[in-house]
């Protein structure tokens, strides 16, 4: 094992040494010019043969589309040397009208330097005429595709319900026969030619090594695969995606590599014929693709382990749909290697014809019967539970593969086989791109869940390196999951776009028409309305680490006080993200005018509807900057009254003495008398009032509460404790008692622990607080009340 580690490492990086070996020749650019409009020359002489077929007009495209890229690269390099000969023409200036005279050597240098804006001009010139052909070449290759495509699948031959189209393969029969015998001999010699003139030793090796890695090698990968996710990841769902994409690529590669090491040995030293390396070769390819098939589906059912699995399938479900990856593996490359055979030796078109009328027949059976046992087994659970809810999308498709494969046997049985065989053969595409896409998606958001998700296993590592709170690198997470899902629709879109004829160019064309899209004299480009969207994010970031800087760092630092540096901090802020928001427009496209002018159209809008938002909003800025109120003040407003703990675009809260929080619309602050209790002194009063009786020694009483307030640890000396005489009247006399505290917020227990001192004080030395009332009888006389009156007791105090 130990010696086969070391092959597969050398064999790899022999590989990637091959594939990233480029040529140091450095060409001029005008030989680079020269070269691609050969290129471009050849190309579209390909293009006008008449035997190119789809295979080739694809390679043709991507010839095309390279030597765009190329030419204006070239255009792009020679720029800067135009525009220095151009500056260097406008510093020599013109020659002097009316045939004055200059200097000759003024006239030399003019000359020279307008032969080098000349040639340069002549070159990008070319380069620019050279990008622009190549891309309306394209645009031909396209329509010839698409031509041809239609003309494919609209090809009518005899219904298989009709004799013809029996007779006639049974006719050229014995012609395909001869042709696939020839052959075969051509085969048999190329193999009897390697096995005596190559190398013995490296064929036995490489074919001995293939079948090692398709068995041993590939099996025990598998293990380790299963042993790694098991106990060496954090746990999570991260290790059934991860187990799944890794039992996917094994199969793939030991597969794939396995048949690649074998057809090396085969062809050691290139004895191969050009018919029999091409059949190779594409052996080769189909190998690599059906097991990639065959690992992909055996991983996503996971029959055998349903802990393991993904997709949300009962386990009689997964053990009925067991068989079917290895079945469609097998059948798909079964079909295109009798199609590359059929074109390889030039079989008759009957054969073409039947060859397409079974593969759709098979392909299209096998689909309908894992549709069928699919849809069985979520209809009824095994245990009588409802089976769960499945997605809109996957409804939506299974529909559409049932619509496909009935529109597939109509057109088989009406004539139709390249048609039926191209329903078939998508519908099949179609579930392998949905497959991958949907284990890429998988693992994409389990990958950010383990990483940054709140509840995730490596939540605190993260929050360490990061230096972020868990709820927003949860929301970082879900964003960057949001985006990597996008991307991989992208790109399943566009492979199954490549299905069904297309190709990644045409969707970056029909992107790419968007620009004719005009929205009040703006150009709908995607890439500026990426790069906008990356560059808000991208700025969003900047100015929270700016922020974070700042009041964790610089401003601690400097002599402002909290208050202050909380509101620097949101000012920060608000002025950060206005200044993102409008680069990003700029970069979409938005000039500074039209921004005016979309701001003056919505001004209306802004006015009557958005008007209590927007005074808020403007009511905050005023707040931050004057600064009547900060953060931390003791604010008493209408009957709202606490500290406020943060100033906010809209609104503002206080947290009052019971903890709760009123949120008080910014405007407020501006438009309502606000008492700020801590604005200009910090220091909180208390004040009250003590009624004692008129035969109270005023003075004894007022050294008593002197006493209990300068006692007191929270009662400020200065200013002074002050007991003043408030009123007196025929019942009682009313002391005033003052007294200071450091801050407003204890106001409240001073006064209470003062009055406590007081009154046990004034009880202590036998002073009452309140005159104790009298109660006085006096009899009436009878006569003095006159007949029938009783006598009442009068009570005097």
């Amino acid at each position: 094992m130990r010696y086969l580690r070391i092959f597969l490492t050398a064999l790899l990086l022999a590989c990637a040494g091959a594939a990233f070996a480029q040529s140091t020749d450095d060409a001029t650019p005008a030989q680079q010019i020269d070269d691609l409009r050969g290129q471009l020359d050849k190309v579209e002489k390909a293009m006008k043969a008449d035997d190119v077929d789809d295979a080739t007009i694809d390679d043709l495209r991507g010839t095309a589309a390279d030597i765009v890229g190329k030419a204006q690269k070239v255009s792009s390099a020679l720029q800067p040397n135009r525009d220095a000969a151009k500056a260097r023409l406008d510093q020599l200036g013109p020659p002097p009208a009316n045939g004055g005279h200059e200097a000759p050597e003024l006239v030399a240098t003019r000359k020279d330097a307008q032969k080098a804006f000349d040639a340069v001009d002549a070159q990008i010139k070319q380069a620019d005429g050279i990008a622009l052909e190549a891309q309306q070449t394209g645009n031909q290759l396209s329509d010839l595709r698409r031509i041809r495509f239609e003309q494919t699948i609209s090809k009518r031959t005899h219904s298989p319900l009709s004799r013809a189209f029996w007779s006639d393969p049974a006719a050229a029969l014995p012609h395909d026969l001869a042709n696939l015998k020839t052959f075969g001999q051509s085969v048999h010699d190329d193999v009897l030619a390697s096995w005596a003139k190559g190398s013995r030793t490296a064929l036995i090796t490489c074919v001995l090594l293939g079948v090692l890695l398709m068995t041993g090698v590939r099996f025990y990968l598998e293990r380790r695969a299963r042993d790694l996710t098991a106990n060496r990841m954090p746990p999570g769902r991260l290790r059934r995606s991860a187990l799944i994409v890794g039992i996917a690529l094994t199969s793939t590669l030991t597969t794939g590599l396995g048949t690649q090491l074998i057809y090396l040995g085969l062809n050691w030293n290139d004895t191969f014929s050009d018919d029999t390396n091409t059949i190779a070769t594409g052996i080769v390819r189909l190998v690599y693709f059906g097991a990639f098939i065959a690992g992909l589906g055996r991983a996503l059912i996971s029959a055998k382990r349903p802990s393991w699995r993904l997709p949300s399938l009962s386990d009689e479900t997964a053990l009925q749909l067991r068989r079917f990856p290895m079945l469609l593996s097998l059948t798909v490359v079964l079909f295109q290697f009798i199609h590359t055979l059929n074109r390889t030796i030039g079989s008759s078109l009957t054969a073409t014809v039947t060859t397409s009328s079974l593969q759709a027949v098979v392909l299209s059976i096998i689909v309908a019967a894992a549709l069928v046992r699919l849809g069985r087994g979520h209809r009824h659970a095994p245990d009588g539970t409802p089976p769960p809810a499945r997605p809109v999308w996957a409804s939506l498709f299974i529909v559409a593969a049932w619509l496909a494969i009935v529109a597939a046997w109509i057109a088989l049985l009406t004539g139709y086989i390249a048609f039926a065989a191209f329903l078939a053969s998508r519908v099949v595409w179609t579930v392998i791109v949905i497959a991958a896409t949907y284990l890429a998606m998988r693992v994409v958001d389990d990958l950010f869940e383990t990483l940054l998700s709140e509840k995730g296993p490596m939540s605190a590592r993260a929050q360490a390196v990061f230096g972020m709170p868990p709820k927003l690198l949860d929301q970082a997470g879900v964003l960057l999951s949001g985006v990597a899902r996008l991307a991989l629709f992208l790109f399943g879109l566009t492979a199954v776009m490549k299905g069904i004829g297309a190709d990644a160019s045409d969707v970056v064309a029909l992107g790419g028409k968007l620009q004719s899209l005009e929205i009040y004299g703006v150009k709908m480009q995607p890439e500026r309305v990426l790069t906008a969207i990356g560059m808000f994010f991208v700025g969003l970031l900047a100015v929270r680490v700016v922020k974070t800087w700042m009041s964790d760092q610089y401003l601690p630092r400097t002599e402002l006080d909290p208050g202050m540096r909380s509101s620097l901090t949101t000012l920060l802020g608000y002025v950060g993200v206005v200044i993102v928001v409008a680069i990003a427009l700029l970069a979409m496209g938005l000039s500074v005018q039209n921004i005016a002018w979309v701001a003056s159209a919505l001004s209306v809008g802004i006015g009557f509807g958005l008007q209590a938002i927007v005074q808020n909003f403007i009511s905050g800025l005023i707040l931050l900057a004057e600064r009547p109120v900060k953060v931390g003040d003791w604010v008493v407003l209408d009957d709202a009254e606490g500290d406020i703990r943060r100033i906010n675009v809209r609104a503002t809260e206080i947290q009052v003495a019971d903890r709760s929080t009123i949120i008080v619309p910014n405007s407020s602050f501006i438009t309502k008398p606000v008492r700020n209790m801590t604005m200009s002194n910090p220091q909180g009063r208390v004040m009250t009032k003590l009624p004692m009786p008129l035969d109270t020694d005023p003075v004894v009483v007022r050294e008593h509460i002197l006493a209990a307030m300068r006692e007191h640890p929270s009662v400020a000396e200065t200013p002074a404790p002050l007991v003043m005489m408030d009123n007196i009247d025929h019942t009682a006399m009313t002391f005033l008692v003052i007294c200071y505290v450091g801050s407003p917020r204890d106001a409240g227990g001073v006064k209470s622990d003062l009055l406590f001192d007081i009154v046990a004080r004034l009880r202590a030395a036998n002073i009452p607080l309140l005159r104790p009332q009298d109660l006085v009888l006096r009899s009436v006389p009878q006569d003095a009340a006159g007949p029938g009156a009783a006598t009442e007791p009068d009570a005097a105090h």
